[in-house]
């Protein structure tokens, strides 16, 4: 059977799971590879039952960007096999064709073609409908202000429900595709989102948010923000810290570090040059949310950081583990193209063999390009989320002492 809202969030109600979901763009599709694992598995314990989802196991669903897509639509207990015929059609839709030189002139896409897209899931719901299921957040960068974003559906949220003389617009009358959309609205892809923020006694509004992606801040691996709503007070939520307590899968989008020839980053026009330095920026937070989780547990496999700290195996600065966490991510390989034939064949990426077989240099490069919505792009790259998620997902992970009690009654 099915959590209440109230049990997913209250903290007197056992264990808390919590699913981080990190940005990228259409590379949401190897999420949801991973994820299709994690839910079989999850389905499985649960008994098989066809009606099982994501929502039901985990108490709080949070992304960035393409993972607040995708954590939207689990939290409205939609099935992973269902937001991955989404993407297929969105991929193609949305990114199809270009619309600006995505740098000086216009966003390189059409806004409303996401929204469109999105609409088909999202409708008119709103962050306070009765149609979520478990916990949710959000997260954007409100960039007229400078401030990070994280909107829930927890009543007692100081903004979900304000008293109505304070001018403030609830967050749960928000609707999920503005917030969806304000979280997508990466620069030089989309134009940035509008929201009405605040209102006069006519309702009349009186202040405008502007909003893009939230990847321009810390989230886009949302997963130490998330950690903080689980612990820190003034958010509500609550919950005990301990590997007893908190578990925390962590997914990615595929990793590689971004990088650029020196001479030729000189040459380019600063627009272009801004552009590569905020991926750069990025990458860096993501990394080190995943590394400051991994120092405050003790994954089963943790992730590798760099060359000077590994994968920090056997670290927990906090002296015992304040969560159960996991990521779960693949990295993108990339090798040389061969400049002549007849050339030396270069080894096999550790990527090409998880898959089992060779691929050229152009298909691996592709894989990490937020913006390539090509079909046979989106295919493999399910099949790589697919892949990664079976070495991480099995009888054990997620640990069973999660396992929800109707699964260990029955």
């Amino acid at each position: 059977m099915s959590k209440t809202l109230f049990e997913h969030l209250s903290p007197d109600t056992g264990p808390k799971r919590i699913l981080a979901l990190d940005g990228g763009g259409v590379k949401g599709v190897l999420t949801l590879g991973m994820l299709k694992v994690l839910e079989d598995e999850l389905r499985r314990r649960a008994g098989g039952a066809s009606t099982f989802r994501l929502s039901s196991y985990y108490d709080l669903i949070g992304g960035t960007s393409t993972g607040a897509i995708i954590a939207s639509g689990l939290a409205l207990g939609l099935s992973v096999d269902e937001l991955i015929a989404l993407y297929m059609r969105l991929g193609p839709e949305v990114f199809g064709k270009n619309v600006g030189d995505g740098v000086f002139l216009q966003s390189k896409f059409d806004s409303r073609k996401l929204r469109r897209a999105l609409h088909s899931v999202l409708s008119t719901k709103t962050l306070g409908s009765d149609d979520i299921k478990t916990g949710l957040a959000i997260h954007a960068k409100r960039i007229d202000t400078g401030s990070a974003w994280v909107v829930t559906n927890h009543p007692l949220g100081i903004f979900y429900d304000p008293p109505g003389d304070t001018g403030t617009f609830p967050n749960k009358r928000y609707r999920l595709v503005d917030l969806v959309l304000a979280s997508a609205a990466a620069p030089t892809f989309f134009d940035e989102v509008t929201i009405d923020i605040e209102f006069d006694e006519k309702r009349r509004p009186t202040q405008k948010g502007f909003f893009v992606d939230g990847a321009v801040s810390a989230n886009n691996n949302p997963s130490l923000q998330l950690f903080m709503l689980a612990l820190e007070p003034s958010y509500k939520f609550g919950w005990k810290s301990g590997a007893d307590n908190l578990m925390m899968t962590s997914c990615g989008t595929g990793a590689r570090r971004p990088t650029v020839d020196g001479k030729s980053f000189q040459g380019l026009p600063p627009g272009l040059r801004g552009v590569h330095a905020l991926r750069a920026m990025v990458y860096d937070t993501q990394m080190q949310g995943i590394m400051m989780m991994q120092a405050l547990s003790e994954p089963k496999r943790p992730w590798r950081i760099n060359s000077e700290i590994g994968d920090m195996r056997g670290v927990c600065i906090s002296g015992v583990p304040l969560l159960d966490y996991q990521r779960m991510d693949v990295a993108l390989d990339t090798k040389p193209k061969a400049k002549r034939r007849g050339d030396p064949v270069p080894p096999m990426t550790p990527l090409e063999r998880m898959l089992g077989r060779e691929l050229d240099a152009d298909t691996l490069t592709a894989l990490d390009q937020m913006d390539n919505g090509k079909k046979a792009n989106l295919d493999l790259l399910l099949e790589v989320g697919i892949s990664a998620g079976r070495t991480f997902v099995d009888a054990g992970y997620p640990d069973p002492k999660f396992d929800l009690p109707a699964w260990r009654s029955a």
